[in-house]
């Protein structure tokens, strides 16, 4: 495929990420045989492979988003603890080798070559606190300490078998190698807690190693491999995280699991969630860090919806057939001003809550697919490539200031959000409402109808 897209922004803020699970994801018949097992639902899919991937890249970028993130595609394959733990990737046996049952090196360098001829930053996912028995050292000689470890979080966070300082130049070496190699824009951190150890954030010397590669790639006059993202996960509110990752910036970015529950419930609860008592949770998650509890407002939390460890969205806001408030959702994601993340299946309303076989905390990984099935599917996924198109032709819609307007309009209660971006003259809209509205929004030139639940959105002149 021949490129026709601009290069995406290198401001971490405008991304726009979509989670791939790949065992689960797709099969190619071309690529490489996959798994038979994984944690997740019986009776749904397990030999998803890299070659899956490649052929549903124009569905990915026809969502509207811009980076695509790789659960772990490392080899696996002789990790001790049977085939599931294995075919999930998060416990490397060799950090340096491709997983044969996903595919070889050269299916990654296409993935990447062909997401890119797109627009798409491509992001692996990274475990640097625990593994499945790696034995080799690294390319230059580096080996891990496996030394049964506790980080911060001390007996809740568990041991981890990576030990800190002593296993940081092999761990340095994996996080710039494939962005060398194979031109990676980033990575996505598991259990990023699991590096601050005895006070100390060992994320501060690999993500100064990561800059440092990056810069020099881009004095060089390379496009790609020079974003340098990196995302951290910790299951955690803001002073978790601020006492672990963000402790002396070690990174500058990590999931938002504050503002996930503000407006999608929690991982592993099914029950009710957010927007039952009017919009403060929308106005509260699109506040400042600070306020929110972060340790500084240079920090980039990243929004989600759901992802691989908990029950999907729809589980919650799904009934009789209709979504119940899951536009509302993706608008919110869309407007959040940072960067987020879309987990595969979610623009299609994927159901987990029935899914036999599973637990909660893996529940949501289910049979991925790239065409809707039927018109419930395809009015949500239409409305969420509109709200993503939205977000990355606007940069008001990740960046600048914001106005929130609440007021009840008849029997409506209604959340005009104004958003604008200084550097680009960029000014856009976002109107919600609990029921359907008619009303004059200022900028937008006519009166407009509201649907209850399903956000509005306007490029002001």
């Amino acid at each position: 495929m021949v490129s026709t897209s601009k290069h995406p922004s290198e401001d971490w803020r405008a991304l726009t990420i979509y989670q791939v699970m790949v065992a689960a994801f797709q099969h190619s018949d071309t690529g490489s045989m996959g798994y038979k097992e994984m944690w997740g639902p019986d009776n749904e899919r397990k030999d998803g492979n890299l070659r899956g991937v490649i052929e549903a890249l124009d569905y990915i970028k026809g969502l509207g988003v811009n980076a695509i993130w790789l659960t772990p595609i490392f080899d696996s394959s002789e990790a001790s603890g049977g085939e599931k733990l294995q075919a999930s990737g998060y416990f490397a046996s060799d950090f340096f080798k491709i997983d044969p049952h996903f595919g070889t090196e050269e299916d990654l360098h296409e993935l990447v070559t062909e997401a890119h001829n797109r627009g798409i930053y491509v992001l692996l996912d990274g475990v640097f606190g625990h593994h499945g028995g790696v034995k080799n050292t690294s390319p230059s000689g580096h080996s891990i300490d496996s030394t049964p470890t506790l980080s911060v979080r001390g007996e809740e966070g568990g041991e981890g078998n990576v030990k800190y300082p002593e296993s940081l130049e092999y761990f340095k070496e994996v996080a710039t190698y494939w962005i060398d190699k194979f031109e990676i824009d980033g990575w996505r951190l598991d259990q990023a807690y699991q590096l601050c150890q005895e006070g100390h954030n060992y994320w501060c010397e690999i993500s100064e190693a990561v800059h440092q590669l990056c810069e020099r790639r881009r004095a060089e006059g390379k496009e790609w491999g020079v974003l340098g993202y990196m995302v951290g996960e910790v299951w955690t509110g803001a002073e978790g995280v601020n006492d672990s990752v963000y402790q002396d910036f070690g990174l500058k970015s990590a999931f938002d699991f504050d503002g996930k529950m503000r407006i999608s419930g929690e991982m592993g609860d099914i029950g009710d969630a957010g927007l039952n008592n009017g919009w403060d949770d929308v106005v509260t998650t699109y506040s400042a860090p600070t306020e929110r509890g972060y340790c500084s407002d240079e920090i980039l939390p990243n929004l989600f919806l759901s992802n691989h460890d908990g029950y999907r969205v729809a589980d919650r806001f799904y009934d009789e057939g209709q979504e119940i408030n899951l536009m509302t959702r993706f608008a919110i994601l869309a407007g959040y001003p940072g960067p987020v993340t879309l987990y595969y299946g979610d623009e299609l309303a994927d159901l987990s809550r029935d899914a036999e076989g599973s637990q909660p905390d893996n529940a949501s990984r289910t049979t991925g697919h790239i065409a809707p099935d039927d018109d419930r599917e395809r009015h949500l996924l239409n409305y969420v490539r509109d709200v993503f198109e939205f977000r990355m032709q606007n940069p008001a819609m990740w960046r600048g200031t914001q106005e929130f307007n609440r007021y009840r309009k008849d029997d409506a209660e209604v959340l005009v959000i104004t958003k604008q971006d200084t550097e680009s003259e960029n000014k856009v809209v976002m109107v919600f409402a609990d029921r359907d509205v008619t009303l004059n929004v200022e900028g937008v030139g006519e009166e407009v109808e509201v649907k209850g639940f399903v956000p509005q959105l306007f490029k002001l002149q």
